[in-house]
């Protein structure tokens, strides 16, 4: 089996045993971060069964003399000019004098080393050890242990690189395999229609002029600082790579498609002309740019390498060496480490991969690029999930990665022979993008650029559909007919994954339908920290959808600060959600709002946010999906304090801000906060917060509407505090309520001003309007202990009157439409929830308190579980869930 490993540390976990004795259902994380922002930690070690028969070994960089803990990839020369002179070794053995099946490496300059091997089951010990370049003085790791269960003796396991360089080494087009598969490549698309009108647009883009080193758009600086003037010239040049490599790539595309030299020689006209544009000139300078024409240039010469003169020839090596170089020298014992460096991944790592592949016969530092980006490849792919099919960053820059993976699982597979769409992570991504973004249905309104999808946008439907030539999956086919229907128009034209059908398409492939009412209601994605939970999943657009956040991820990269917040949707349309606009990755709007816990439906304590960075975590312990009861409970514990991560406390001193209590982050004492979630139906979302800290702090539940207007007016000294939302989609009410009296505020107000100075645009290329949005925060009393019940109402008609039944000290009955609630608001007793509807025949409980149901008294198996019971028939569907870890923590703990 090819499975990335898992990017983790050794934590300390309270509590944890397998279910059925587990001592308590509730697991404590101890650990300041689950993934850090850069490795510190070997992997794997202490005895930790892998989840597969060849892992990858990483451990932390050194410079020689230390571990490197903080450090970032890109353009600028490192600080420590030793980190790019370090040499590794690794040793490998079954038993720990490393003399029984040993395993050495070769000298390597990057801190992975992924086995293409399979270990026999049982134990198995490792090390690396280090030196500067040049020097015979190693220092050696302690050694480590880890098992290798017999389950995955049979598993298939990726080809040593040696290998991998020796089937690159053939002659040209060695690129898609086109020395092995171009005459078939050429007589299979000779009728395709797809081919024939790509064809057509190919003979049209001969007659543009030849591109000049100029901005593609022009943006007014006065007034603006040297930081916001370097960014804004960036903006005005970013995309110039692909507007003069992309012809060049197509025009290769169109003469193996056809033969026809005329596409050959326009290609070699236009790449010429990039040859001549300076490196260092603005147009093609930065990662972007100079990628993208690198990869133009790679294209070319694989291509066309028997119609170069050597003179020719020489000239495209100088260029494409002295580019690759560039990007080249600043990732061995750097990229490799970082929990994703978004740049790399998104684009440079696939440029330097076409180009490296396309001169490895030639240039000589083109064996060491590829065989480095194979061994990160296999070790770490993919970067921001483990297994379940999810991404980190939210679904409006998942699609950034498109792309890369797309293309880079079809040229590592080419030389490889492995199907990395076979992967557990890709063969999930389907029901990941049909559970969070729905066919004519918001997503689920949290990270960077969320506001640019307000439904499936073009680039989600073709990577969708991209996705269907490699993975047969009926839902994922179902998904992209459905898209096909509504919007055709997505797939008239020229795109991204043109060559990519072509290279697998399969005319007398029957692609397999089903409806998605075969799928639960519900489903968690822990590795990313998502459940998505819907009322009718393939007709999100006309019902309720809602979603909980807390990942082990924290707020890194295009992450944010939003653990254990909410998102509902209503008919296709954000209700409430994340808040604020994408203007830069980190100016005052974005670190002091858009990133931050301030813009979305979650606790701040005393005003404060959760960390922005790794160690600003959360998780999902547990989820359940119900015919009419959809449960998940987020645990954000971890989520609060100062900011810890040099990388983060740098973009605030580069805009001249101190994340500081003034600023909205600091320390809050928070110690635990549990967000249990329930969708019910009839058009109820139930909230319950349990929250503690290690000092008495006002908390503040928060509800943010992107698109609607909040009304609502406090009430002095209440309990219960309520507001409605005006939408033109139904009737949409909030109620709050809590043991002590509450606060509460509306506004139209951002904490930090939302200016485009940077000109950002929507995905139509139109300047986005910075519009104010909706917020409500309901405070309490300074407390340590605290509960919040919040119920919302979401219906066509007109929503229920909440009646209360009794309090009797904190212990709350409630009851809204048939729905009963029966909850513990006192802090300082312990947590207990639970909803019944006794026509519909369907209770969840959690807590203390006695079950009842149908007329019989029911015990959990675990004190503390949660638990739901639904009548199916004449049967009582039981489900009874505990506290389970994510992938990152469940294989690499002590």
């Amino acid at each position: 089996m090819i499975k990335k490993t898992i990017f983790a540390l050794s934590l300390s976990i309270i509590g944890l045993c397998a279910f059925g004795q587990q001592q308590s259902a509730t697991i404590k994380l101890t650990e300041e971060k689950l993934h850090g922002r850069v490795r510190e930690w070997p992997y794997p070690v202490n005895g930790v069964t892998v989840p597969t028969n060849a892992p990858a070994l990483l451990w932390p960089a050194t410079n020689g003399k230390n571990m490197v803990k903080s450090m970032e990839t890109g353009s600028e020369v490192p600080e420590d000019p030793n980190i790019g002179n370090v040499r590794y070794k690794v040793m490998l053995a079954s038993d720990k004098n490393f003399k029984t099946n040993l395993i050495s490496s070769g000298l390597q300059s990057w801190a992975v080393y992924p086995l293409h091997q399979a270990l026999k089951p049982g134990k198995w010990y490792w090390k690396y050890g280090y030196a500067l370049k040049g020097s015979n003085q190693w220092t050696w790791s302690p050694i480590y242990d880890f098992v290798v269960d017999s389950k995955n003796a049979g598993e298939k396991v990726s080809p040593p690189v040696s290998e991998v360089i020796k089937r690159n080494e053939g002659p040209h087009p060695r690129l898609w395999n086109m020395t092995q598969i171009g005459e078939d490549f050429y007589r299979n698309n000779l009728e395709n229609p797809e081919a024939k009108k790509f064809i057509a647009f190919c003979e049209k883009s001969m007659l543009e002029p030849l591109p000049v080193e100029k901005p593609r758009r022009i943006i007014d600086t006065v007034g603006k600082n040297a930081l916001e003037k370097k960014i804004i010239v960036e903006r005005m040049y970013h995309g110039f790579g692909d507007m003069v490599g992309t012809p060049v790539h197509n025009l290769v595309i169109a003469y193996q498609l056809t033969k026809d030299k005329r596409f050959i020689l326009d290609a070699k006209r236009r790449a010429l002309n990039i040859l001549k544009m300076d490196p260092n000139g603005l147009a093609t300078r930065d990662d972007f740019t100079s990628g993208a024409v690198l990869e133009a240039l790679g294209w070319f010469y694989d291509a066309a390498y028997d119609l170069l003169s050597s003179e020719e020839k020489e000239e495209f090596k100088k260029v494409i060496t002295f580019r690759a170089k560039r990007i080249y020298n600043h990732l061995p014992n750097r990229f490799e480490l970082h929990v994703s460096d978004n740049h790399v991944w998104q684009f440079t790592l696939r440029n330097l991969a076409i180009a490296s592949i396309a001169t490895v016969n030639e240039i000589p530092e083109a064996k060491e690029w590829l065989t480095y980006m194979y061994e990160v490849w296999s070790a770490r792919f993919p970067v921001l999930g483990t297994t379940d099919g999810g991404w980190h960053e939210g679904n409006g820059y998942f699609r950034v990665n498109f792309k890369s993976n797309i293309y880079l699982s079809q040229l590592f597979g080419d030389f490889t022979g492995v199907d990395y769409f076979k992967l557990p992570w890709m063969q999930n991504t389907p029901l990941y993008m049909v559970y969070t973004h729905p066919v004519n249905s918001a997503s689920t309104a949290i990270g960077d650029m969320w506001e640019n999808i307000p439904t499936v946008v073009k680039g989600e439907a073709i990577y969708a559909d991209a996705l269907t030539y490699r993975i047969d999956n009926p839902y994922l086919n179902w998904y992209v007919d459905e898209i096909k229907k509504t919007n055709p128009t997505y797939f008239n034209g020229t795109d991204d994954y043109l060559l990519f059908r072509l290279l697998n398409a399969n005319p007398n492939k029957k692609s397999i339908i089903t409806s998605l009412d075969q799928l639960p209601k519900s489903r968690k994605f822990g590795d990313v920290g998502v459940v998505a939970m819907h009322e009718d999943l393939e007709h999100a657009n006309k019902s309720l959808s809602s979603y909980l956040f807390s990942s082990p991820f924290g707020s890194s990269g295009h992450g944010h600060a939003s653990q254990n917040a909410f998102t509902i949707n209503y008919k296709g349309k954000v209700l409430f959600g994340g808040t604020g606009y994408y203007s830069n990755f980190s100016d005052k709007h974005n670190l002091l709002y858009y990133r931050s816990s301030k813009a979305y439906n979650t606790i701040l304590a005393d005003s404060l946010n959760q960390k922005i960075g790794e160690e600003g975590y959360g998780w999902i312990p547990r989820a359940i999906s119900g015919q009419r009861i959809q449960y998940a409970l987020g645990d954000a514990s971890n989520a609060y304090g100062e900011i810890k991560s040099d990388f983060w406390l740098d973009r605030f001193k580069q805009i001249n801000v101190i994340p500081n209590k003034a600023n909205g982050y600091g320390d809050s004492g928070v110690t635990l906060y549990r967000r249990h979630m329930l969708q019910l139906e009839g058009g109820y979302i139930v909230l319950y917060d349990e929250l503690e800290a290690n000092k008495a702090v006002k908390w503040t539940t928060q509800f943010h509407c992107p698109y609607y207007t909040i009304e609502g007016e406090n009430s002095a000294n209440a309990k219960e505090q309520n507001f409605i939302v005006k939408t033109d989609l139904g009737n949409v009410n909030a109620s709050v309520f809590a043991n002590s009296p509450l606060k509460m505020a509306v506004h139209n107000k951002f904490y930090e001003a939302a200016v485009n100075w940077n000109k950002v645009t929507n995905d139509e290329g139109e300047i986005k309007d910075f519009k104010d949005q909706w917020h409500a925060g309901i405070t309490s009393e300074a407390k340590q202990k605290f509960r919040f019940l919040t119920i919302i109402q979401v219906k066509d008609g007109k929503t229920e009157i909440i009646k209360t039944i009794s309090n009797n000290n904190g212990l709350a009955h409630l009851q809204v439409g048939n729905w009963e609630i029966k909850v513990q608001l006192d802090g300082e007793k312990p947590a207990a929830l639970q909803v019944d509807d006794k026509a519909a025949k369907s209770l969840f409980s959690y807590g203390n308190l006695p079950i009842q149901f149908e007329g019989k008294a029911y015990t959990p198996k675990i004190i503390g579980s949660s638990i739901v019971l639904e009548m199916n028939g004449t049967k009582v569907n039981k489900q009874e869930v505990i506290d389970e870890l994510p992938d990152v923590a469940k294989y690499d703990r002590d």
